[in-house]
């Protein structure tokens, strides 16, 4: 279909030649007035001086006497008039949330001149200006009389509502001040201006305009300050009005709604009102009807849409390198929600020959606003030492030495500092010891006030600014190519975050507003969630990348419309106002139902003369901003329209199998890894790694087979791991001076006794396994003191339980023993354990291993109910690893010609009074249990070895594959359960 504006652009050139020069054309926005310069010119086919191509907002700056003010700085002058009149002593921090409320409430009431007195009065005086209501619908009347009269009631006994009406009793004498220091000032805001306009033009009787004609294209949902100003220049005779809904045109009137514009719609409403309003001169050509091919795709995830987007952009090049320009210039992709606009610039196929960004990016959700974010975190979360010296917090640390701007400026200096951080568990970093580099010394110093912050982020983003050499210019003119490089657009983002900071800094100077670091902080953060960053672009080459908005009065054949879904397109929730919505409806002013009809006629008119439309949606629920909704827009056409649609969802190639367990397959560097276990190899099996195999072999595989690990992180408290080793170690460190020599009851109680040296090495204990730093023993504060005086009590109970074993021999702690266990086809796999303790009690060698977990039972039936992999978390997997050591004991002859009792101190069971560390077999048809303490080799040691080998011979058979795990309860705390598309289960 011939596009909308070319249709404009032929059609008054055939009527008034090269007179079109002297007009003015006035669109929604500047890229549809270049994209009718482009067809104004195709039209012509020759060099003609170009009309006046305007927005409506430009018109109404070109007829005002006032210039548009900074928002800012009307800000802060609404906030010293806001102050003045309520006689508050409210801090700017505590205005600025409600204070851009009431700023868009003031501009609303301008843009559709209402009377402020009227709307602003108090509710006890309403009889006194009842009449004056009569410009207003008795609907509406009826709408303001039942708002006070269901508001006032009991208004005296209501904090609310007496401070609602202590603040709106003022708000006309604000208003008015408002408008009076801006008046004296020569500025105004965008309502303010346009009232001014209108106001004066009435005055006046006319406008006074340089231009033959002026011709208003593609609007809808006017404003009454700018359906004002239609109607008094229409007045003037010289106005021509063209409203476009893709099958309407001018000669056919409401019976060119067809289809996607329908008399229900509300869309519809608004042009059929518009076109009795205002006639146009010249009729349009006739235009068939277009019906557009919709595809609905329903994609798991955001950036999955944008990765659709990649495949689409493929297809439409037809197997073809390159897109030609034209085909190009007529795709369009639209982008309700901003934020996609980085993953689509990084999805944007080789075929596209250039890419054409008009929608505003906002500014928060940019690279150097996140840097900004964890650098305004470091500094409120310092802390200083006695020695006056600044500490920083390792969790904002590490975020920013992780930023990628950070680590493009020394990324070898930051990847040393990260692995130091994070092998020594440094929770506060000294500022000396990260001030490295020139960036590193302006982002850690400290900030004491709100000024000294000012000059801290300013020479921070000064910083930042040669990370991007190849920044756009920000002289270039608007029409410009952008050539869309990233290290271009971050360096646009940080320019613009650099010159909001300035123009804040300023407006505060000016406005001599003084505040602290968070007021001033939290005002930054407010200003950048405002900012949006137009990029610049030459919108007559390339793919379209657009908003919603951008795309009013353009046409295109191939549109790609992303996230579809209700929520997001149109967007929910009301525009926060103080003025109450029964109000607003009372007297005209824009609502909620007022936006959703306006975004009807944006997305109806954007598809109703394309050839193809895809739309996509984010099928994800996750309760809040996403619902896996789709919009209402697609319900309206498929059911309510009953445009054909066609569903897709994106194909994966899935090979179905008998099993469907994850598997990895004992070939190449899998078997050769798995062999170092064997024979003269430099890897050993420990008990524990093999109650891994038995637990999930896909487990085993991942970690001890392909050495794959959780990644480190720094730890602020001390795990259950942490917890048990640093028991391990003290316990090793009290009973170190008498290895191989008798423990009495005596010395047992004065080890007791001796509280301060007990917490001396659980303080030591703490210095090296947890900080990190063997011999700088330091007090423990917060949390660690609480979990150290846990394991003072625990060691307390397990001396005291040993007391009532003394005297015995203490052999030795901590003991590593090595050995061989040997296959059924006779290879030997190498075996490693670190046993708790070792010690002689009543003439048996005694195994104690400590656990800190939850006691399991002490008792199995048979030594390979130890290995079964079926009996999932009931397999006593701690007594199989306790009893493991005692066949390497006795492999090796380390048993002193001692039997072997294995033991098992479950330190939480420790305060039982039936407290028994003892391993129990259940003999054969009885239901007695017999305690191991005959000997280890004489009771288990055959059929031991049988079921263990059993296991290795499995687990070393290339024919049989590493499995995934049946059991998902043993994958609670997996490292690799998201690998293995597990969820988290604890039991």
């Amino acid at each position: 279909m011939t596009p909308f504006l070319q249709q404009i652009a032929k059609c008054f050139y055939d009527a008034y030649g090269a007179d079109v020069q002297q007009m003015a054309f006035i669109f929604p926005n500047r890229r549809a007035g270049l994209f009718f310069r482009k067809y104004l010119s195709q039209t012509v086919g020759r060099p003609m001086f170009s009309p006046a191509i305007l927005t409506l907002n430009g018109l109404f700056e070109q007829l005002s006497t006032l210039q548009p003010a900074d928002h800012l700085q009307m800000l802060f002058l609404l906030y010293h008039i806001y102050v003045r009149r309520s006689q508050r002593q409210e801090t700017f921090d505590d205005f600025v949330h409600w204070g851009e409320m009431l700023f868009s409430d003031f501009n609303d009431v301008d843009n559709y001149l209402v009377d402020a007195r009227q709307l602003f009065t108090n509710a006890s005086h309403l009889h006194e200006f009842e009449k004056d209501l009569s410009y207003l619908e008795p609907e509406q009347v009826e709408a303001i009389r039942s708002f006070w009269a269901a508001f006032r009631p009991d208004t005296e006994d209501d904090g609310n509502r007496r401070s609602f009406l202590g603040v709106w009793d003022i708000l006309h004498d604000i208003y008015l001040d408002f408008r009076a220091e801006l008046t004296d000032r020569g500025r105004g805001y965008e309502g303010m201006i346009a009232r001014d306009v209108v106001e004066r033009i009435r005055r006046e009787g006319g406008a006074d305009l340089s231009y033959s004609r002026v011709v208003f294209v593609g609007f809808n949902a006017l404003s009454r300050a700018e359906e004002a100003l239609l109607v008094e220049l229409q007045k003037q005779g010289i106005t021509d009005f063209y409203w476009d809904a893709g099958t309407i045109n001018a000669d056919t009137g409401e019976d060119g709604f067809r289809r996607v514009l329908d008399k229900d719609n509300r869309a519809a409403h608004f042009l059929r009102d518009y076109l009795r309003r205002f006639p146009s001169e010249l009729p349009l050509p006739p235009e068939e009807p277009n019906e557009p091919v919709i595809t609905l795709t329903g994609l798991p995830s955001r950036i999955g849409q944008t990765k659709h987007v990649h495949e689409l952009l493929l297809r439409m090049a037809d197997g073809r390198l390159r897109m030609t320009e034209d085909e190009a210039l007529r795709t369009a992709v639209v982008l309700p929600d901003e934020q996609l606009l980085i993953p689509i610039l990084n999805a944007i196929p080789h075929t596209v020959p250039h890419i054409n960004i008009t929608l505003g990016y906002p500014l928060s959700g940019t690279p150097v606003a996140s840097l900004i974010e964890d650098v305004l975190a470091l500094q409120k979360n310092l802390r200083t030492t006695s020695g006056g010296g600044v500490e920083y917090y390792h969790r904002e640390v590490t975020a920013i030495l992780n930023h990628r701007y950070v680590r493009r400026a020394a990324p070898r200096i930051v990847t040393d500092l990260l692995c130091n951080i994070i092998a020594n568990n440094r929770i506060y970093i000294p500022a000396e010891d990260l001030a490295q580099t020139d960036l590193l010394r302006l982002i850690f110093r400290r900030v004491r006030s709100a000024a000294d912050l000012s000059r801290y982020l300013i020479d921070l983003l000064k910083g930042l600014n040669g990370l991007f050499p190849d920044r756009i210019d920000e002289t270039a003119d608007d029409d410009a190519t952008d050539p869309v490089g990233m290290d271009a657009v971050e360096g646009e983002f940080t320019y613009a975050y650099y010159t909001t900071l300035t123009r804040m800094n300023d407006l505060i100077a000016e406005a001599q507003i003084s505040m602290s670091v968070d007021t001033y902080t939290r005002l930054l953060a407010r200003l950048i969630e405002s900012v949006s960053i137009p990029f610049r672009g030459e919108p007559l080459a390339g793919l379209q990348i657009m908003g919603v908005l951008e795309t009013r009065v353009l046409d295109f054949d191939r549109l790609i419309i992303l996230s579809m879904n209700e929520g997001l397109f149109p967007a929910r929730g009301a525009t926060p106002s103080f003025i109450p919505h029964t109000l607003r409806h009372g007297f005209g002013l824009p609502t909620f139902e007022l936006r959703d009809s306006v975004f009807a006629y944006y997305f109806y008119r954007m598809i109703s003369r394309a050839r193809s439309v895809n739309l996509l949606y984010d099928t994800r629920t996750d309760g809040f901003r996403t619902t896996g909704e789709v919009s209402r827009f697609i319900h309206q056409l498929r059911y309510h329209y009953e445009v054909p649609m066609k569903d897709e969802a994106p194909a994966f190639a899935i090979a179905s199998s008998d099993d469907l367990r994850l598997r990895i397959d004992k070939t190449g560097d899998v078997l050769h890894q798995l062999e170092s276990f064997l024979g003269k190899g430099e890897k050993a099996l420990s008990a524990s790694t093999i109650n891994s195999y038995i637990d999930c072999p896909l487990r085993f595989c991942l970690s001890s087979v392909m050495g794959l690990q959780e990644e480190d992180e720094i730890t602020e408290s001390v795990e259950n791991r942490l917890f048990g080793s640093i028991l391990h170690r003290v316990m090793e460190g009290i009973y170190k001076p008498l290895c191989n020599a008798t423990v009495d009851k005596a010395w047992l109680g004065s080890v007791i006794a001796n509280r301060e040296n007990l917490r001396h090495k659980i303080d030591e204990a703490f210095a090296e396994l947890f900080f990190h730093t063997p011999g700088d023993v330091r007090p423990l504060t917060g949390q660690n003191s609480l979990t150290a005086a846990m394991i003072e009590k625990y060691i307390l109970r397990i001396l005291r339980y040993d007391q009532s074993l003394a005297p015995f021999v203490y052999v030795g702690s901590e003991r590593r023993i090595l050995s061989a266990f040997p296959l059924s086809d006779g290879r030997r796999v190498r075996l490693k354990g670190y046993i708790d303790r070792l010690d002689e009690v009543d003439r048996s060698l005694r195994i104690v291993d400590y656990k800190t977990g939850t006691e399991k039972k002490m008792q199995f039936a048979t030594p390979a109910d130890l290995f079964d992999r079926d009996k999932g978390l009931n397999r006593q997997s701690a007594v199989m690893q306790v009893l493991i050591y005692a066949w390497m004991l006795h492999t090796e002859n380390l048993t002193r010609s001692l039997p072997i009792r294995p033991s098992i101190y479950y330190v939480r069971s420790l305060f039982k009074d039936a407290f028994d560390p003892s391993i129990y077999t259940k003999e054969e048809g009885q239901r007695t249990y017999s305690l191991l303490i005959d000997d280890f080799v004489g009771q288990c040691l055959p059929d031991f070895e049988i079921a263990m080998r059993h296991v290795l011979d499995e687990l070393f058979d290339p024919r049989i594959p590493f499995v995934q795990t049946d059991e998902e309860k043993s994958c609670g705390y997996c490292t690799f359960r998201e690998l293995c598309g597990r969820k988290k289960t604890v039991s």
